[in-house]
């Protein structure tokens, strides 16, 4: 596969574009935003992008598409209340700054070492505590006067605030919650890579799975077993690269481990018990912005020597269903990039989102729905061996 670039003259803005079977998908520069589109919209919004006058698109609309005047004038003027609506719309994830604040007193300081890299995490709270620390606590040390990186995190009226040795990263609503923690992993993430947020092509909210030479990103809505697939497949020989912060070097295109606990649901707990037993006595932990309940499960891999990178072979979306024959298939690419867009952070750098779509319009696509743990792991095996 291959996208198209177009340059706008007058916005200052790029539009690539990657063909998905009968559809296309546009990305627009200046929001960020990833569309899905029927040809020949597409051209359309590129027109519009270049600068091109009503008059030429309207020609192009009758002669090329023959549509009729009143056709091609709603076409056009539909397409552009679109665009407009897309262009309007707000960043939610947050990351105000705040200029002048008093920094306060912290009540939870907790030190993590990953290989090399001493984290010194001051949080202002109990509750704000609650938020990170479970997720690193396998990894915490002892107080020590020598640390690498300083995060400090602390509440202005109803925000959050980061500051990272001493610089004020964003600030996030107490609803936005897991916002901030998606910026406090990618500020662990550069600094145990040794690579700035410009070199990450994506963060996908996906399990890693590797056998040492390739991965497999699993994905899916909250509660579809991603986690639990994850402990399971860690119990079968394989490596957990991560299970829900699954980054994606830009140069490489690599899938990158990074060392987050394994959040097990509260349902699975008795079945991945007999593998973990130290599950049974674990702390359990309540988030109800996100109405569940978790405990963490160290992955012995995330501790081990330096972080790895592996490419991917393809991209699984995985359910969980009780009592389900398991069900594996090919799965559209347009449907597949409309599921993997929406719960990512891909880089709005034009060199990033060009890697993006290159790197996507290669993988396979699949659907796995299964209730049978052995029969799961078993379809795993073949997709790594190439015998499907």
């Amino acid at each position: 596969m291959s996208y198209k670039t177009t340059k706008a003259e007058n916005k200052l803005s790029t539009v690539l574009s990657l063909p998905l079977g009968e559809k296309t998908v546009v990305w627009l520069s200046e929001v960020n935003k990833y569309i899905v589109v029927i040809p020949p919209v597409d051209k359309i919004i590129k027109f519009i992008y270049q600068g091109e006058s009503e008059k030429s698109i309207l020609e192009y609309c009758v002669d090329t598409l023959k549509l009729s005047m009143d056709e091609a004038n709603q076409t056009i003027q539909l397409v552009k209340n679109n665009l407009s609506k897309i262009e309007s719309q707000k960043d939610i994830s947050g990351n105000k700054i705040h200029s002048k604040f008093k920094i306060p007193t912290f009540d939870c300081k907790r030190f993590y070492q990953i290989n090399e890299i001493v984290f010194f995490i001051e949080y202002e709270t109990p509750e704000i505590e609650y938020l990170v620390h479970p997720k690193f606590a396998h990894l915490e040390i002892p107080e020590t006067a020598k640390f690498n990186t300083h995060l400090q995190l602390f509440q202005i009226e109803t925000e959050i605030v980061l500051l990272v040795n001493g610089e004020t990263i964003g600030s996030w609503p107490n609803t936005m919650e897991h916002f901030m923690t998606g910026k406090v992993s990618m500020e662990i993430l550069q600094k145990i890579y040794h690579n700035e947020e410009k070199n990450w092509m994506a963060v996908f909210h996906a399990a890693g799975i590797s056998n040492g030479r390739e991965s497999i990103m699993f994905l899916g809505d909250s509660g579809n077993g991603k986690s639990t697939l994850s402990a399971i497949l860690l119990a079968s020989g394989f490596d957990i690269l991560a299970d829900d912060f699954l980054p994606v070097e830009s140069e490489t295109l690599k899938l990158c481990s990074f060392p987050a606990a394994i959040s097990v649901k509260k349902h699975a707990i008795d079945l991945l018990a007999t593998n973990f037993p130290e599950l049974k006595n674990s702390k359990e932990y309540s988030y109800p912005l996100f109405n569940k309940t978790v405990r963490y499960l160290s992955n012995p891999n995330s501790v081990k020597g330096a972080p790895k990178k592996v490419p991917c072979k393809a991209l699984v979306f995985v359910k969980y269903e009780v009592n389900s024959e398991l069900q594996f298939s090919s799965l559209a690419k347009d449907i597949a990039f409309q599921k993997l867009v929406p719960d990512s952070w891909i880089s709005p750098l034009e060199k990033n989102a060009r890697q993006f779509l290159n790197w996507f319009g290669k993988l396979p696509c699949y659907q796995l729905t299964y209730s049978n743990n052995e029969a799961m792991v078993e379809t795993v095996n073949r997709i790594f061996n190439d015998e499907l």
